[in-house]
């Protein structure tokens, strides 16, 4: 299992994996998490080092803050990813594209819910497209 932004491993990993999960989710639900999550470090509700380190100007002021840069990123690596997705996709690998938060929690509760013991013990899960 590989997780994470690793689009520089595509060519190495991807094309040897069973199925590939792509959580493709929208700008603007990113960006609400971005938002909400700094505002509950900045508002001293998570203990994390990250959030310990967090100030107003490093969450949203600065020109390198992390919401232009989460913002910035995405731009540029959304349409490199589509590209190394179909690619991926074309060498056989099934993949599983995710949209949505609801989208991801449909698809992981039906892939554990077919490696509960009640569906006959550790079966490998089922994957769909959504």
């Amino acid at each position: 299992m590989v997780e994470g932004n690793y689009s520089k491993l595509a060519d190495v990993v991807w094309h040897r994996a069973d199925v590939l999960v792509w959580l493709d989710l929208p700008l603007l639900l990113v960006v609400r998490r971005i938002v909400f999550r700094s505002l509950r470090q900045l508002a001293g509700l998570d203990t994390s080092a990250q959030a310990q380190r967090l100030t107003w100007k490093r969450a949203f002021f600065e020109r390198r803050s992390l919401l232009r840069t989460a913002i910035r990123k995405y731009r540029h690596n959304r349409p490199r990813y589509a590209r190394q997705v179909a690619e991926t996709a074309a060498l056989g690998v099934h993949v599983v594209r995710l949209r949505s938060g609801r989208q991801t929690d449909a698809w992981l509760a039906n892939a554990l819910a077919d490696r509960s013991p009640a569906h006959g013990g550790p079966n490998p899960p089922r994957f769909e497209m959504l």
